[in-house]
């Protein structure tokens, strides 16, 4: 198995997982869907996919590529 489809795979799982567990009370479920954006897309798309859904401004205000640099 190449490492290509693995992180696919583990995107996809953390994204599911992450969607699944939002409904319950167990806090980092956005941290799961973040980080299998990240696994999935890489990081400079899914950088570019957050800041065309939030906007420039709100995505400066909350410092986001900041905190993806550091996961």
């Amino acid at each position: 198995m190449q490492w290509k489809n693995f992180h696919k795979i583990l995107g996809i799982l953390f994204i599911f997982f992450g969607i699944v567990f939002y409904i319950t009370p167990i806090p980092g479920t956005t941290l799961l869907i973040i980080i299998g954006l990240i696994w999935l897309l890489g990081e400079k798309r899914t950088l570019y996919f957050l800041k065309e859904l939030l906007g420039k401004k709100l995505f400066n205000f909350l410092k986001i590529k900041k905190e993806i640099k550091k996961l």
